[in-house]
């Protein structure tokens, strides 16, 4: 492996799924429905995109919640940010980190998921997030950009490719990354 590039990942946990973990506690029944509603919202995803990978809602949420990403993270530390907000090691052990993420939860009202990205992105108060993770939490490595004009779907171009207008493409700016590693010889 040569390279790790992170995009919108809540390296640092996400405000969503700790809220969450609070508001249905394991084993409550809300938590059941919760996990339905997440598991059916990852279906139809799955469906338009063409993947059938199984989903656990509630791994997921343990994982991407504070502590599951605190525990990841001590297992894991390459890339690490020494400060909040900050960058980490950009090469450790000959593996360069790259990271980057957007920071607009609601971006093109055509696009019904725009409502989640909205809905989650309550949960940050007043710092930048994409609806799911929050601008510091997507800091890895080296940041290339933590601030695009994107919502945490908008970052891997779905739904339908639905986006703001005059926003960069995700397409586009995976491609430029693309170029940049093999420009490094990776």
């Amino acid at each position: 492996m040569a390279s790790i590039t992170s995009v919108g990942s809540p390296h640092t946990g996400s405000d969503v799924a700790d809220a969450l973990g609070v508001i249905a506690p394991p084993g409550s029944t809300l938590e059941t429905l919760l996990a339905g509603f997440v598991t059916a919202l990852s279906n139809v995803i799955e469906f338009i995109s063409g993947d059938d990978d199984p989903q656990d809602a509630l791994g997921a949420l343990v994982s991407l919640n504070s502590a599951g990403s605190a525990q990841f993270n001590a297992q894991h530390p390459q890339g690490m940010p020494t400060s909040s907000c900050g960058e980490g090691a950009a090469v450790v052990n000959g593996i360069r980190y790259y990271s980057m993420g957007g920071t607009r939860a609601g971006t093109n009202i055509l696009d019904a998921s725009d409502a989640l990205m909205v809905a989650g992105s309550l949960f940050f108060g007043f710092e930048p997030n994409d609806g799911l993770v929050g601008r510091c939490s997507n800091h890895w490595g080296d940041v290339l950009r933590d601030n695009y004009p994107w919502n945490h779907l908008d970052e891997v171009n779905q739904i339908l490719a639905l986006r703001g207008l005059f926003t960069p493409s995700p397409s586009s700016v995976y491609r430029a990354h693309a170029n940049r590693l093999k420009n490094r010889g990776l």
